[in-house]
């Protein structure tokens, strides 16, 4: 049985919406049928007004345009120039004549007789001319003019007009015959108004009916306007309301009829919809594989064929959403994040799997008020209310707090909300995650702790660190600039004027060359501190690079006070400089004694030739002097360097005989140690610009060291060759080698005891810091390499070439 509070079928309303359609129609069309009639009868009314308006207005100018032309025609009469010439006719024909002139055409007439001066000679009997209006006439005698004019008078508007009498004798008036008109006289009714035509007042009232008087040319300039009620005006066409009622029955009969056929024609041709209906009334949830019949009429054939697409549409949209929700859940199962959906009033109805993983609740629970037990009870209130602000708005929502987890330990998690929204804006459902920021807390905690021990090792460090904008200037440094500069400035002109001002200019020199250069920098300018006025030494590094947003290129400055540093190297240089003075006089004061030393013992040789133990005594005590004096004079070579006493006496030499002369010179050694020497030279010259005994000094002095540090039946190569605008010098040996710690320091002064154990050649340590001082002088350097101890070492001097230049 059908629900009576069910809403009516398609074809029911369809039906109904037909026949209803139908009938509202028939009295739609009846309506407007009367609507035009009624209006076209009001229009024709208020047309044969208006046409009966315009002809009283042509009845008011057919009677102005009669007077006047009478009056003419009586300005014209010869009665009237008699009467001008002669007076004593005046009661005898003047004035029955003029008396017979009151009324002209009904109309009422005030008219006088005047002489040229506007003195009275006669008039109708009509009295009504004021002083006003005689001297109007006077006025328009002396200036010829014969217009009328309006005017207002005890009784309302007036015409008023003269009529100037002009004979051939003269040309100025003689006489003139004046006329005055009420208007009110004029009126063809009562109601009627008569009136000039105002340019400020509107054509018509809202009821009102005006129309032009068309007057003769001689008034034409008065503009009269006769205005008239159309509510007093009569209606030439009757309203016809007892017609118009059997025309609406009859419309209404119809429509009934056309309503009960229409109704019954729109069911049965609803009957194949009615079927749809049916089948579509049988589908239930479920959208399983029914489809509606191919049966009916074309159109419900194709609606029927619709509703099947639609329905395979909605099979495959609805597997595709089950899909969806599928890939959804696994999704929210597998971040990392604790996820929940809640409804549009806040109660949370769904968690995914990382929630009851870390809170330890069983799947499947989502009261509406479970989640509290999770939270702090310290926080929950602000979250509250924090949830409540979003609800009542609407908006987006970030928040942090912490979540007790399974194990009874609380952890920081960051909350954000967000509305899903409908096409009509209202709130469907809420979406929010839960981030577990506690390790992003501990590592900010640790960064935090990291820049206060960074500031404080800057502090105890003396060292100030900023970036600057090279476009815009701006800079930003750390806290502790203060302790560097004496003061925290902004930009790079306060630094400026902090700055020495023998240093200013090489300072920003050398900035602006590393920027434009794009690389790196280093400074060490003096700077007067802006707190206590002390000068300091400032060490200054800076590199470009990029900003903290990844994109802008900023200058990266350490400043480090080095001022005690400086300091300390100052007394050092001093205390070298003092020691190179006591190394020279120490050599000088030992080189007294040695030669007196040596004559007393080539003496002793020669007076006791025939004595060997004296003999050996003075063998041995030569020996040391000659061993004392290469000591000595190893010692003021190195003074004189170190102090720049030395000059080298430059001149084109070849390389390869300052090799072979220096093994001539250490060729007693090398045999003493039973030592292979093997040289090699090559066949080209290798011309180098320097000083020959100088660079016989240096290969001497390497070729004594490898012969000095090989064990006995060692070996030694000498290498000589030239490439790339260079001398190559190699001297290798297998003897005792260099041991890494040794060897960043092997050219340095006094370092032979802690080289080697064997002593049987003595010596401060002294060769190999004269050869480097002597090859730096040259130009060139010095380099020394081993594979370790027992492993032998090899030194390789590098000086430049002459430039080749082909003979003439």
């Amino acid at each position: 049985m059908t629900d009576a509070s069910a809403p009516a079928s398609l074809a029911h309303r369809f039906a109904r919406a037909a026949a209803i359609l139908t009938a509202a129609a028939v009295l739609l069309i009846a309506g407007v049928s009367f609507w035009l009639i009624d209006h076209q009868r009001a229009q024709a009314n208020t047309l044969l007004q208006e046409r009966e308006v315009a002809f009283h207005a042509t009845a008011v100018a057919h009677n102005l345009d009669a007077v006047v032309t009478r009056l003419h025609e009586v300005g014209a009469s010869p009665i009237l120039a008699t009467a001008l010439v002669d007076s004593a006719g005046k009661e005898t024909y003047l004035t029955p004549f003029l008396h017979g002139l009151r009324h002209m055409n009904g109309i009422p007439l005030h008219l006088l007789f005047t002489d040229f001066e506007g003195k009275e000679i006669a008039d109708n009997g009509v009295p009504g001319f004021s002083a006003a209006d005689l001297a109007w006439l006077r006025a328009r005698l002396e200036n010829g003019d014969d217009r009328a004019t309006l005017q207002t008078g005890p009784d309302g508007g007036e015409l008023l007009g003269v009529v100037l009498l002009r004979y051939q004798r003269t040309r100025t008036p003689e006489g003139a015959l004046m006329f005055k008109v009420r208007l009110a006289d004029l009126k063809p009714t009562s109601w009627a108004v008569l009136a000039p035509a105002s340019p400020g007042r509107k054509a018509a009232g809202p009821h009102e009916i005006a129309a032009p008087v068309p007057l003769p040319p001689r008034l034409a300039h008065l503009g009269l306007v006769l205005r008239e009620d159309e509510r007093r005006l009569p209606l030439p066409l009757a309203t016809s309301g007892p017609h118009y009622l059997l025309i609406m029955a009859v419309a209404c009969l119809l429509a009934l009829v056309v309503f009960i056929l229409a109704s019954r024609l729109a069911h049965g041709l609803t009957r194949d919809l009615r079927r749809l209906e049916t089948f579509s009334a049988s589908l239930g949830d479920d959208i399983g594989t029914q489809r509606a019949p191919l049966e009916g009429s074309r159109e419900v054939v194709s609606l029927a064929r619709a509703l099947n697409r639609m329905l395979d549409r909605l099979y495959e949209q609805r597997a595709h959403l089950e899909e969806e929700r599928r890939k959804f859940l696994q999704l929210a199962n597998n971040i990392p994040q604790l996820v929940w959906m809640a409804a549009p009033d806040g109660n949370i109805v769904w968690f995914n799997d990382r929630w009851h993983e870390f809170t330890g609740s069983p799947p499947g629970s989502a009261g509406a008020d479970e989640w509290h037990r999770y939270h702090d009870p310290e926080v929950l209130p602000q979250v509250m209310r924090r949830w409540k602000e979003a609800l009542a708005s609407g908006n987006m929502a970030q928040m942090t707090f912490p979540l007790r987890g399974a194990d009874g330990r609380y952890r920081s998690f960051f909350t954000s909300v967000a509305p899903l929204r409908d096409e009509a804006g209202h709130i469907v459902q809420w979406f929010g995650t839960c981030t577990d920021v506690t390790p992003l807390e501990r590592a900010e905690r640790a960064v935090r702790y990291s820049e206060e021990r960074l500031q404080q090792g800057l502090v105890a460090a003396r060292m100030a660190v900023w970036e600057r904008d090279p476009d815009s200037g701006q800079v930003t440094f750390s806290a502790n600039l203060h302790s560097v500069f004496g003061k925290n400035w902004r930009n790079i002109a306060e630094l400026q004027k902090l700055v020495h001002p023998d240093d200013r200019q090489p300072l920003r020199d050398t900035v602006e060359q590393a920027i434009r250069a794009g690389g790196e920098y280093r400074a060490t300018p003096r700077i007067r501190r802006a707190d206590d006025g002390r000068l300091a030494w400032i060490d200054m590094r800076g590199r470009l690079g990029l900003g903290a947003d990844g994109r802008s290129t900023v200058v990266h400055v350490v400043a480090i006070d080095i001022t005690e540093r400086k300091r300390a190297e100052e007394a050092l240089q001093l205390a070298d400089r003092r020691k190179d003075e006591f190394l020279a006089m120490l050599a000088h004061e030992l080189r007294n004694p040695l030669a007196p030393i040596s004559s007393a013992a080539d003496m002793l040789r020669l007076a006791y030739a025939g004595e060997p133990r004296v003999k050996q005594i003075s063998d041995i005590i030569a020996r040391q002097v000659a061993h004392m004096r290469h000591i000595v004079n190893d010692l003021l070579d190195v003074s004189r360097v170190t102090r720049g006493l030395v000059a080298v006496a430059r001149q084109p030499i070849d390389l390869r005989r300052v090799v072979a002369e220096a093994a001539e010179q250490v060729r007693p050694l090398v045999d003493a140690r039973r030592h292979g020497l093997d040289v090699t030279l090559g066949e080209a010259p290798v011309m180098v610009d320097g000083d020959h005994t100088r660079l016989v000094q240096v290969v001497a002095n390497l070729l004594t060291n490898a012969a000095k540090y090989t064990p006995e039946g060692g070996h030694i190569d000498v290498e000589l060759e030239a490439a790339d605008g260079q001398a190559f010098l190699a001297v290798r040996d297998n003897g005792n080698g260099i041991g890494p710690d040794l060897l960043p320091v092997v050219f340095d002064l006094f370092t032979q005891g802690s080289r080697t154990l064997d002593r049987a050649q003595g010596g401060l340590g002294l060769g190999l810091a004269l050869v480097r001082k002597l090859v730096e002088l040259h130009g060139g350097q010095v380099d020394a390499a081993s594979a370790g101890p027992g492993r032998g070492s090899t030194f390789t001097v590098t000086l430049p070439l002459l430039p080749v230049t082909e003979p003439a």
